[in-house]
C-alpha cells in the first residue's frame, strides 16, 4: 500500500493528475472486484449441510418459539427486513399445528431440485423430504456473507401424510 501511496504522489508532484486519478481508479477496481464476483455454487456436500442445518434450526425455532438463533444465522439482509417477532408471527401456524419434522435430519431426499444460481447471485436450494409422517417442500435462497453462505429467504411447506 506505501508502494501505491508513493506511485500516486509522485505522479501527483509531476503534474501527472489524469495518471494519478486513472492509477487509483484502476487500483479501486482491483481491489472491489472480488465483493462482485460471481459466487461458485458449493458442492452436494455443503448443499447438504445448508439444508439440513438450515431447516433443523428453523424447526427449531418453530418448536421453541424463538428465532433468535435462526435470525442470528442470516444473512445481514435478511437480518435487515425482519425483525425475530415477525419470524414468530408469520411461522406460528407451524407451532399451532404442530408441524415439526426432526426426521430431516437423517431423511434421503425424496426428489431435489439442480441448486442454481439466480439472477441476483443468490444460492437456491430447493426440494422435498418425505418421512414416514411428513412431506418438507423447501425452497431456500443464500447470499455470501465474508465468503460464508447465509440464509436470505425460505420458504418451508411441511404438510402430514393422511393415515
Amino acid at each position: 500500500m506505501t508502494t501505491l501511496s508513493n506511485h500516486l504522489a509522485t505522479l501527483f508532484r509531476s503534474g501527472r493528475i489524469l495518471a494519478a486519478v486513472i492509477a487509483l481508479f484502476a487500483f479501486a477496481a482491483v481491489s472491489v472486484a472480488p465483493l462482485h464476483a460471481a459466487a461458485e455454487l458449493p458442492g452436494d456436500d455443503d448443499q447438504d449441510v445448508l439444508i439440513r442445518t438450515t431447516l433443523m434450526t428453523f424447526n427449531d425455532a418453530n418448536m421453541t418459539n424463538d428465532y433468535s438463533v435462526l435470525f442470528a444465522k442470516a444473512s445481514k439482509e435478511f437480518q435487515s427486513q425482519l425483525a425475530v417477532e415477525k419470524l414468530q408471527a408469520a411461522f406460528e401456524p407451524f407451532r399451532k399445528n404442530e408441524l415439526f419434522f426432526e426426521e430431516v435430519v437423517t431423511a434421503d431426499y425424496d426428489s431435489f431440485e439442480k441448486a442454481t444460481l439466480d439472477n441476483e447471485g443468490a444460492l437456491v436450494l430447493a426440494g422435498v423430504f418425505k418421512t414416514d409422517d411428513m412431506e418438507v417442500k423447501y425452497r431456500l435462497r443464500f447470499v455470501q456473507n465474508n465468503r460464508v453462505w447465509k440464509l436470505l429467504g425460505l420458504n418451508v411447506d411441511a404438510t402430514r401424510k393422511k393415515q
